[in-house]
């Protein structure tokens, strides 16, 4: 049986920038992905990501990051690099951050064996619909690198 690959966009596009997590995963379902490969809107996060996450082998995490970075930067990262960050509010623009379900998930073991995240630094986060210019930009090196980790098995 191949191994479960479940990417999951999260934000919320009502927000600008917030939704690049969400129109990532919008491009990355429309593609034709490998068996084992599945593509999840995961709303805007928090706790909820941990029952998303179940059962997967490996999870890809895509969501607009504040990092410190220029606008539309795409970096990688792994739940222990997030863990590390003293503040929760750096690292995350939903209720319950990523460090607090990553923290849970080890707690309660519910964590599969791999965690990708793809973080994108938003250039504006207000009520508006659409992504601005610059994340617009790096929408399609974010989908190509995230459906290149995908492909790593």
């Amino acid at each position: 049986m191949p191994e479960s690959i479940r990417i999951i966009g999260i934000g919320n596009p009502l927000m600008g920038d917030d939704g690049v997590g969400i129109a990532a995963a919008e491009r990355l379902a429309a593609m034709a992905l490998p068996e084992g490969v599945e593509v999840v809107d995961g709303g805007t996060g928090g706790l909820t990501l941990l029952d998303l996450m179940a059962g997967a082998d490996k999870v890809i995490l895509i969501d607009a990051v504040s990092m410190g970075k220029a606008p539309g930067a795409v970096i990688r990262f792994t739940p222990d690099e997030v863990v590390l960050a003293e503040d929760e509010s750096v690292l995350s623009l939903h209720e319950s951050g990523l460090p607090a379900v990553f923290s849970l998930g080890r707690e309660m073991n519910l964590l599969p064996p791999e965690v990708a995240i793809f973080g994108v630094e938003p250039a504006s986060v207000e009520w508006r619909m659409g992504l601005s210019p610059e994340v617009e930009a790096a929408l399609e090196e974010l989908v190509e690198r995230v459906s290149a980790e995908a492909l790593q098995r």
